[in-house]
């Protein structure tokens, strides 16, 4: 019998409040397929109504959106004091942002993380929005790690 207390409860999010955690993140990261293989970027986001937006230089990133297959983009962070986290997923379509430039202009805190001219606006429309909140919980209930080699041996 152990002494620790259970876990703290997952809280799934409304549509809603992913949409306001969206809202407030500007870094995602862009899980898409390139050829067979799966890929993640991390990307500058913005929201527009009920989509997102990002800007990108052509490439991978660019060849693989130009298929129009279906992508996942994830958002997350954590409150002021680092007590509670969340964890958004969107997952949707992309294509061409057809939207008016002005709903674009970014804020002092949504510069990109790296340089380069990015011309091409990329917009996710989206499919499903799920996301998830959480207390966190101390280390000493997850650390040290378990060995799980065993699941995955036969």
């Amino acid at each position: 019998m152990s002494d620790s207390a259970p876990p703290p409860a997952t809280e799934v999010l409304t549509p809603e409040d992913c949409w306001k955690y969206l809202q407030s993140s500007y870094i995602g990261r862009l899980a898409l397929t390139s050829g067979a293989a799966p890929e993640i970027f991390p990307v500058n986001i913005v929201t527009v109504g009920r989509s997102i937006v990002f800007r990108t230089a052509p490439g991978t990133k660019l060849r693989a959106l130009l298929t129009g297959a279906p992508v996942a983009l994830e958002a997350d962070g954590l409150n002021a004091y680092s007590t509670e986290v969340w964890s958004v997923v969107l997952k949707g379509t992309p294509g061409p942002f057809t939207g008016n430039p002005a709903d674009l202009q970014a804020g002092p805190d949504r510069e990109p993380w790296q340089g380069g001219l990015k011309e091409h606006l990329v917009q996710i429309t989206p499919l499903e929005v799920s996301g998830r909140r959480f207390a966190v919980s101390p280390r000493t209930r997850w650390w040290p790690p378990l060995d799980f080699s065993a699941d995955w041996m036969d």
